[in-house]
């Protein structure tokens, strides 16, 4: 039995050690996977009276699980690779993406909460990079890719 629980003990240090530089971004994703669900909390209760969902609750935890999957197994497959300063690259990269989709989101429902403020319009006009889209053309083809075929329908 103490066999099993230091074998045990051994290949959980070993994945913990590995995944060791995985913490942080995770430890931010959560964050603001919390500060986004509050958020849209709050632009549901303003907007549409609408009580807590937890369909829209269990969908923002599956995304948030899928975030940490792929950060995982790309950064996995870098340090498998002994690339591992390149893996911390891409980890941060991704990190900064879905933390850019987190806080274009949170700013989304702040500003449908408060229309009228001019700071969250201003934040959410930013992040949803209208100002980027004007200037990188194909940028703007890809983000209204769904909606131009919502259209033809």
């Amino acid at each position: 039995m103490d066999a099993i629980k230091a074998f045990f003990s051994i290949i959980t240090s070993a994945l913990l050690t590995i995944f060791n530089p995985m913490f942080n971004p995770v430890i931010l994703l959560v964050v603001l996977f919390v500060f986004d669900i509050l958020a849209g909390i709050i632009a549901d209760k303003i907007i549409n009276n609408a009580n807590f969902s937890y369909e829209k609750f269990c969908k923002s935890i599956m995304f948030l699980f899928y975030y940490v999957l792929i950060i995982g197994i790309l950064y996995l497959a870098c340090y498998l690779q002994e690339d591992v300063e390149q893996g911390a690259l891409l980890l941060k990269t991704i990190t900064y993406v879905c933390a850019y989709f987190y806080f274009s989101n949170i700013a989304k429902n702040f500003h449908n909460s408060y229309p009228k403020n001019q700071f969250f319009a201003f934040l959410y006009f930013v992040l949803s990079l209208d100002v980027i889209t004007k200037k990188i053309p194909i940028l703007h083809t890809f983000l209204n890719k769904g909606k131009d075929n919502e259209n033809i329908k």
